[in-house]
Order: structure tokens, then C-alpha cells, then sequence
């Protein structure tokens, strides 16, 4: 047992998606059933904010101040970094909530309390998936080159999940401990959204060829960056992304997963307790 526990402690374990995995599709189930209750259009919510930003934004940016220079096609281009943005926050906020507004389960049965935020994430799929499944096909009729890359969109959500579902182990445990975690996020996703190109492009700025140093860390310094462009090059501009990017993408992501299922696994006797 000891030399379980040792073993636990150093390295992340995987061995309970095999064993609890039916709970996992259960917890994932009652996130979406508590989201949708009484709603009559239900997952089509999922949509209608997500839309009707992409027309405000572009009514504002693209009609009337005229500041999007040659982006072509700019709903789309709204409407795929909304896509990865809206699940990037949802997914963080409600994960790092999640073990604190569970906690009554959480004291009353043992179960691998990595499962709570991993529920709250995957339910949030959902809306990245919808949202790319009315994207493409548009794209597609719009550009047909698009074709030969957008199935490359596939990896990069998968990456982008693991990233998510790191932060929310991460910020999660943080939270149990310091209630300040969800307030702190809350104030920053606002002007975190702004320094994320979700309705710009980083080489749209004038100064940019004057400021790369600036430019590099608005990209790589904010970790949603690198999958908002990468989902827009495949998606939108049928290119493959930059040696770099994808690096970053398929690096970083399952890194952050494995170094938050790693602090979860270590404090989880704990939050109980704290709870």
C-alpha cells in the first residue's frame, strides 16, 4: 500500500477512465441534463450566444469601424475563435467550480475526484462540436479548398481538451483551498478575451513588424492562442499550421493535462477534508 501511494504520488495514473468510466458518462449526463432543464430549445442555446456575438462583432468591427482590414470571410472568422474561446472558458469556470458546488457528493463517497471537473469539461464539448459542425459546412461551400485540411481539426480539439481539462484540475484544486480562485478568473477572462485573437488577427496590428517580440508573447505567452489559430488554419485558410504551432499545440496540451491530473491525484485525500 505504501509503495501504492508513492507511486500515485509521483506520477499521474490513468487507470481509473477504464473502471469508472460509467460514472464518468454519468456525470457527464447530469452536467448537460442541469443545463438544458426546462429549456425548450435546449443544446440550440449553445448556438444562439455564440451567433448573435458573431453578429454584433461583426456588425461593429467589420460594417461600421471598418477595422478588419483584408480578413476574409469575417463572420467565420469570429465565429471559429468563438468557438474555441467559448469552450476554453466555459470549460475552466465550471471545472474550477465544480469540486466546491459538488461537495456535498464528494464527502458522502470516495470516487477519483478528478471525475468531477473532467465531467464539467466534456460536457462543454458539446458546444465546441456543434458549433464546428455548422461552421464547416459553410466553410466548405464557401471555400472548397478547405477540404484538404479541416480534418486535422479533429487532433487539434483533441489537444485543446487536455489543455482545458488541466487548467480545471488545476484551478479546481486551487479553489477548494482558496475560494478566491473563481472571483480571480472571473475578472480576468474579460480582458483575457481581448488579448486572445478571437476577433483580430495578430499580424493585423500596424506595429507588429516593430513590436515581434510583443507579438510572440501574445501568442505563446496565452496558452488559448496557439488552437485558436491553429483551428482557423485548417478550418478556414486550407494551411497547414507552422512547425511551431503545432509543437505547442500537441505538446503543451497533454503536458498541462498530465501536470493537473498529477496535483489532483496528490491533494485529492485532501479535499474532503477542506470541502
Amino acid at each position: 500500500m505504501a509503495v501504492d501511494t508513492a507511486t500515485r504520488a509521483a506520477l499521474p495514473t490513468l487507470g481509473w477512465v477504464p473502471r469508472y468510466g460509467e460514472l464518468l458518462r454519468t456525470l457527464v449526463r447530469r452536467e448537460l441534463r442541469a443545463r438544458f432543464k426546462g429549456s425548450a430549445l435546449g443544446i440550440f442555446w449553445s448556438l444562439i450566444y455564440p451567433l448573435a456575438m458573431m453578429g454584433v462583432y461583426t456588425l461593429v468591427f467589420s460594417v461600421l469601424w471598418k477595422v478588419t482590414g483584408d480578413i476574409p470571410h469575417y463572420p467565420l472568422f469570429v465565429l471559429s475563435g468563438l468557438a474555441v474561446w467559448g469552450f476554453f472558458q466555459a470549460g475552466i469556470q465550471l471545472g474550477t467550480t465544480s469540486l466546491v458546488s459538488n461537495g456535498e457528493l464528494i464527502k458522502k463517497v470516495w470516487f477519483p475526484r478528478e471525475l468531477v471537473p473532467a465531467s464539467a469539461v466534456l460536457a462543454q464539448t458539446v458546444t465546441i462540436f456543434v458549433m464546428l459542425a455548422i461552421l464547416i459546412p459553410i466553410d466548405l461551400i464557401v471555400e472548397p479548398e478547405n477540404a484538404r485540411t479541416v480534418v486535422l481539426v479533429i487532433p487539434i480539439v483533441a489537444a485543446l481538451i487536455c489543455l482545458v481539462l488541466g487548467l480545471a484540475w488545476l484551478f479546481s484544486i486551487a479553489n477548494v483551498f482558496y475560494r478566491d480562485v473563481e472571483h480571480l478568473l472571473a475578472v480576468g477572462f474579460l480582458p483575457w478575451f481581448f488579448l486572445t485573437p478571437v476577433l483580430y488577427g495578430l499580424e493585423q496590428f500596424s506595429a507588429a513588424s516593430g513590436h515581434r517580440w510583443l507579438i510572440l508573447l501574445m501568442r505563446y505567452g496565452n496558452p488559448v492562442t496557439p488552437y485558436v489559430e491553429s483551428v482557423r488554419a485548417v478550418v478556414l485558410q486550407h494551411v497547414v499550421p507552422g512547425a511551431t504551432l503545432l509543437v505547442y499545440v500537441f505538446l503543451v496540451g497533454p503536458l498541462v493535462a498530465l501536470l493537473g491530473l498529477w496535483v489532483m491525484q496528490r491533494f485529492e485525500d485532501r479535499i474532503a477534508i477542506e470541502l
